[in-house]
């Protein structure tokens, strides 16, 4: 298999803040994060479960969940399901299956998700997108124009 230097760097840099492990096991864990307290002992939303269990706490805070990142290397997860749409041109589920950029050499790497877990992820963040909908800047966009129609899974 042939490696390209940019992967190189990529990796030694996710290996230097601490993403990557040897053998793959992550060498912090994210934590729960309550109003003025330091993650100590506040417990996160039980959704959370699986995003920490999974290492994507290592690098992406969900704040409307109460996990804080190990590394705020990631962007918050909180608006994930809109924010995949403004960033890459795919849905959640497309890109789970199909990451780019650094999240894919993670997921070859480093996190490894069944098809029960990347579907459980989208489903807890496109809930947890419309429960924070309120919560959002109206001069931000949040979702793709009406003209947009991101690419679905049968798409591939």
């Amino acid at each position: 298999m042939r490696v390209s230097a940019r992967a190189i760097v990529i990796g030694t840099a996710l290996l230097a803040v601490g993403v990557l492990a040897v053998g793959g096991t992550p060498r912090r864990a994210g934590r729960a994060v309550g109003k003025g307290d330091t993650g100590a002992s506040a417990q996160p939303d039980p959704r959370a479960a699986i995003f920490i269990q999974r290492g994507c706490a290592e690098c992406h805070a969900i704040a409307a969940l109460g996990v804080k990142a190990a590394t705020d290397v990631g962007p918050d997860l909180t608006f994930a399901y809109a924010d995949v749409v403004n960033r890459y041109g795919v849905n959640l589920d497309w890109f789970l299956d199909n990451p780019s950029g650094v999240m894919g050499l993670v997921f070859v790497s480093h996190v490894r998700l069944t098809r029960l877990d990347r579907d459980s992820m989208s489903h807890t963040l496109e809930a947890l997108y419309h429960e924070r909908l309120a919560d959002m800047d109206e001069n931000i966009p949040s979702f793709p124009p009406a003209s947009f129609r991101p690419r679905a899974r049968s798409e591939r």
